[in-house]
């Protein structure tokens, strides 16, 4: 089987759900640096957008502990199944879940401590009514941290698509390609732009970064979070006619350094305006 063909994992398979590590490895060095970022008090009620099977949503709950109150949503259909059994496997009476996107969710006005989202709200549909929806739940003086990877996230790997997309002529093959990297992935000044509109002051936003390395193209294309996150989009970037020939090219045009996958992110601190 050549590797841009062929059954990719499905959010939607309960095998895969199942399977779904309770902190990937793509998630972990956003959430840390979350996590380091948050402040946390006795009694707090925090909002988790996009929290998944339950990360950091759960370990926010047992870091605050009985006292507070917490609030998670997602549309992950399968995903909050799977999280619910969490909830109820661990006991936590602090939690409750809301399915549906972030943007139609209805919390108490002005009753939220704490707003975090691990690369989260780069996901939503209309990132400034889920920021106001999230404005309107928070107190005067809340905390919202979230975590967002950037436009330059696997510059390597997107520059030998980019060129393999040249190579087979396809006419508005970089179009498709920055609107793809555009759809999830906004520059860090432009996410501080949209919070301070959407009712909160930011307080800093801090650069981090970490680094996916492999030893072959095949490698990468082989992994599974590549194949279950990124290989679908990858995909739908490249006309049908032209797949083959162009994820071809890539396999041969990618050295060492392309293999050195970059992922930059942005940490934002903000609070709610009073």
């Amino acid at each position: 089987m050549e590797v841009w063909e062929g059954p990719t994992p499905d959010f939607g398979d309960p095998a895969v759900v199942e399977l779904y590590d309770e902190v990937p490895l793509w998630s972990a060095p956003f959430g840390l640096a979350l996590l380091d970022a948050v402040q946390l008090r006795a009694g707090m009620s925090v909002l988790d957008v996009g929290c998944g099977t339950g990360f950091p949503l759960l370990e926010l709950a047992e870091r605050l502990g009985p006292g507070a109150r917490l609030h998670g949503v997602d549309p992950w259909v399968q995903g909050m199944e799977r999280l619910r059994r969490k909830v109820a496997a661990w006991g936590l009476a602090t939690v409750t879940l809301h399915l549906g996107p972030v943007e139609t969710l209805e919390l108490a006005p002005a009753s939220i401590d704490l707003v975090v989202s691990n690369n989260g709200l780069n996901n939503v549909a209309d990132l400034p009514r889920a920021l106001a929806v999230c404005a309107a739940a928070s107190r005067p003086g809340a905390q919202l941290v979230f975590t967002a990877n950037l436009p330059e996230t696997m510059g390597g790997l997107y520059d030998a698509l980019g060129r393999a997309l040249d190579g087979a002529g396809v006419v508005d093959g970089r179009t498709r390609l920055a609107e793809h990297i555009r759809a999830r992935r906004r520059p860090a000044e432009e996410l501080a732009e949209l919070t301070g509109e959407g009712g909160f002051d930011v307080e800093s936003v801090d650069a981090h970064a970490f680094r996916w390395t492999f030893a072959s193209p095949e490698a990468l294309f082989r992994h599974h979070f590549v194949r279950l996150a990124f290989l679908e989009p990858w995909r739908a970037v490249v006309p049908g006619p032209a797949r083959r020939g162009v994820f071809q090219r890539v396999l041969e045009t990618l050295d060492a350094a392309a293999l050195r996958l970059e992922v930059p992110f942005a940490c934002l601190r903000a609070r709610r305006r009073g």
